[in-house]
């Protein structure tokens, strides 16, 4: 009589583990399986989320958590899993702060997970026992909301001995290449012709 009762518990319990894996092998993972084309796919969260990434649309996407998470910028479908696409790789500043969190700090800093750390560009000027900082961001809004207007260039240079930023315009001019020049001690602007020649 035991020896059949031990036989129906063996029995029992192997319908069970067979049952729970069945069970397992029809669960469509958060991953993303069982995608077709891209568009099944879709991102979920934002970068510093614990729980973000690249999910099937039909996926119930929370938020939560302690961990950090480097949301991506797209989704793709290969072989049937919705993928993460990265940018392929990060060499700026401004790179970084398309993707990644904005450190608390002037100049700001942009740091990738596992990764370098990038500074924004900035130009410094030393008075005395003073020194003076202005980003370039902070330099081009000063400039747009002054004589220079909306007219700038994506060239520009910081002069550390003058402590001026200067800004290539966008202005046409014979004989000039005009630049608006930034203060970086009293936020002030002025627009540099830098003319050559005899100017009638």
């Amino acid at each position: 009589m035991k020896p059949l009762l031990v036989i129906g518990l063996v029995l029992l319990v192997i319908a069970i583990v067979l049952g729970f894996y069945s069970i397992a092998s029809t669960v469509t993972y958060p991953e993303g399986k069982e995608c077709i084309n891209d568009e099944d796919c879709i991102v979920f969260g934002e970068t510093g989320d614990c729980n973000c990434g690249c999910f099937n649309k039909n996926y119930q996407w929370t938020s939560g958590g302690d961990c950090f998470c480097a949301a991506p910028i797209s989704c793709k479908c290969i072989d049937g899993r919705c993928v993460d696409v990265f940018v392929e790789k990060i060499n700026s500043y401004e790179e970084c702060a398309k993707q990644y969190p904005i450190m608390e700090s002037y100049p700001p800093k942009c740091m990738v997970p596992g990764g370098p750390t990038f500074t924004e560009d900035s130009c410094q000027y030393k008075k005395g026992e003073d020194i003076f900082i202005l980003t370039i961001s902070d330099a081009k809004s000063i400039a747009i909301n002054s004589e220079c207007g909306d007219r700038l260039k994506e060239t520009y240079m910081c002069n550390n001995y003058t402590g001026t930023y200067w800004i290539d315009l966008d202005i046409d001019k014979p004989g000039c290449n005009p630049a608006c020049v930034v203060n970086v001690e009293t936020r002030q602007t002025e627009i540099n012709w830098r003319c050559t020649g005899l100017i009638e």
